[in-house]
């Protein structure tokens, strides 16, 4: 079911939506271009549960840190969706793990080698990335937390800028195929909603461990993580029940990692 009226006015001038998908329980925003999928879900302050806003392009997206997202025309799915989670405020970081476990499974079906999540969000393959996640919070004077879930997955992109070739790839570079993307994304969201369904009932537990289950980095990785203000270095040693990473120092201690970012990875080196 498609239309092409919006149910709410477009409050940037530079965009025009495309059309209204219904994928329940997701309404599909769909625009040819726009700044950030994620800014323009959070002007729709009426909208429901489950609305996406999706872009043909980016001209402004981001990722973690404010990075800059590259995000070339129809070469990839930028997805933004809000959530409305009924979960205890110690339990949201757990929806960036949920998201990189979706990514990741749906990227599976394509029979694709080597992925791999980086924490807490960073979906690889063969230690290039694929895929960016961001989990913002934006208020909207209810009692339940709004979040906007930001995806970017690289699908049909065949090369990409000098700063990114010998970091990034695309499923069509792995796969050797050129992705159809609303398949893609029909299939993403359809296994969104089961692991957003789980997390309502028991995936308080079982997120984590299907996220360590899938990421190489879980586990007995030499790692530095960057925070604000400094520099850790240690093994990686699993989850706790919130998403955090553990990390195992040189002097014997265990430090617990709420936010950061791994920037520098040694294998097959002991703390």
């Amino acid at each position: 079911m498609e239309n092409s009226d919006s149910p709410e006015p477009i409050r940037n001038p530079q965009s025009a939506i495309r059309n209204l998908i219904h994928r329940p329980p997701f309404i599909i925003h769909h625009f040819a271009t726009l700044g950030s999928t994620s800014d323009q879900l959070k002007q729709m302050t009426a909208a429901p549960e489950f609305t996406c806003v999706i872009a043909d392009e980016q001209t402004a997206g981001r990722g973690r840190r404010d990075r800059a997202w590259h995000s070339t025309p129809g070469d990839g799915l930028y997805l933004s969706v809000l959530l409305r989670p009924v979960i205890p405020a110690a339990r949201i970081s757990l929806l960036s793990l949920m998201c990189a476990v979706v990514v990741a499974e749906t990227i599976a079906r394509y029979n694709i080698a080597g992925i791999d999540i980086k924490w807490p969000n960073d979906v690889l393959v063969n230690e290039r990335k694929l895929s960016g996640i961001l989990i913002e919070g934006t208020s909207a004077g209810s009692d339940l937390p709004r979040i906007i879930a930001g995806l970017g997955v690289n699908l049909n992109h065949e090369a990409f800028p000098p700063e990114l070739r010998d970091t990034a790839t695309s499923l069509a570079i792995e796969s050797g195929q050129r992705i159809d993307a609303a398949e893609f994304r029909d299939q993403l969201l359809m296994t969104l909603a089961q692991w957003y369904e789980r997390l309502r009932h028991d995936g308080e537990q079982a997120i984590p461990e299907r996220w360590q289950a899938l990421s190489s980095y879980a586990r007995g990785r030499h790692v530095t993580v960057t925070l604000d203000d400094e520099q850790v270095t240690g093994v990686t040693s699993g989850l706790t029940d919130t998403g955090a990473l553990r990390m195992h120092l040189a002097d014997g201690t265990i430090r617990t990692i709420i936010a950061g970012e791994i920037t520098h990875l040694r294998k097959n080196a002991e703390c």
